[in-house]
């Protein structure tokens, strides 16, 4: 589990929601340092906090654990097609390209150090 990685996701999604730490104690009934404790990794989640900063922030708790997850490929690609939204089609098209080239490079890296690894 990324506890950090973890953490940023519901400080993403709390600030998104325009809440303050205040804000969501008030929500979820957990305290202040508690929740900045959270957000900074400085100690684990119970099963009870997650749900309820979930509901709170109106995220899947997939996809605030997303990145400990093997099989999140939906929420990712969600997570793009969100940010994709308001694109007008000009910038739909430099996106586009830009996607294919930078996925093109991340392979072909991915491959040199892979052989390296195997060597």
């Amino acid at each position: 589990m990324d506890y950090k990685k973890l953490g940023d996701r519901i400080k993403q999604a709390r600030k998104a929601m325009h809440y303050s730490q205040e804000q969501l104690s008030g929500e979820i009934e957990y305290s202040v340092p508690h929740i900045s404790h959270v957000e900074n990794a400085k100690t684990t989640l119970s099963v009870d906090f997650l749900v309820k900063a979930s509901n709170a922030l109106h995220v899947s708790t997939d996809q605030l654990l997303c990145d400990s997850l093997e099989y999140a490929s939906d929420i990712y690609q969600g997570e793009i097609m969100e940010a994709l939204e308001d694109c007008d089609t000009r910038e739909l098209k430099i996106i586009s390209r830009t996607v294919i080239d930078l996925k093109k490079n991340l392979r072909e890296n991915m491959g040199k150090d892979y052989e390296k690894n195997r060597g």
